[in-house]
């Protein structure tokens, strides 16, 4: 009796595991990514993805949705959110294992303080407006100057053009007539 539990344990374990086993030396898709460089940031909505497979009839997805594979080459177009984005990359192949492998974006959604110096007040305010920036402005010149009047011209801004901020920043102009 115990011999027969025995051998009943023993087919109970080889059903449990399968009849036959999966080899360990199953090769694995090649998986290799060209764009874009891992931690790299962007500023546009979108990037694009693209690497070699192989075997070349490989299946490839890219932040979950399936890439264009021809020849060994895949590519793949991904929307980004602003700040960091994490974009998982999976080959598979009939008979193969398969591979896997993620890229880190960040989406840089500053803008550039445009370059206002020299520019008449209105005009200056407009650009800001055009790029999602606020204004201060900081009237300079002596009573004289407000007197006689005429165009108030930017004679330098805070921060300086070319400076990256976020939207909605607020961006000092000083200005008087005629710098």
């Amino acid at each position: 009796m115990r011999r027969l539990i025995c051998l009943l344990a023993a087919g109970l374990v080889l059903a449990a595991c399968g009849e036959t086993e999966r080899p360990a030396t199953e090769p694995r898709v090649s998986l290799k990514l060209d764009v874009p460089s891992d931690g790299g940031a962007v500023r546009a909505e979108t990037v694009a993805v693209r690497g070699t497979v192989t075997p070349a009839d490989a299946a490839v997805r890219v932040g979950g949705r399936d890439a264009e594979v021809s020849g060994g080459e895949f590519s793949a177009e991904v929307a980004l959110i602003p700040g960091g984005n994490v974009i998982d990359i999976t080959a598979t192949a009939p008979g193969r294992r398969p591979a896997t492998d993620a890229v880190r974006v960040e989406r840089d959604i500053r803008v550039k303080v445009p370059p206002l110096v020299g520019m008449e007040s209105d005009a200056a305010l407009a650009a800001l407006r055009t790029r999602d920036l606020k204004a201060r402005e900081i009237e300079g010149g002596s009573w004289l100057d407000r007197v006689l009047g005429g165009a108030m011209e930017v004679c330098a801004t805070a921060p300086p053009a070319g400076t990256l901020v976020d939207p909605e920043s607020t961006v000092t102009l000083q200005t008087q007539p005629g710098c």
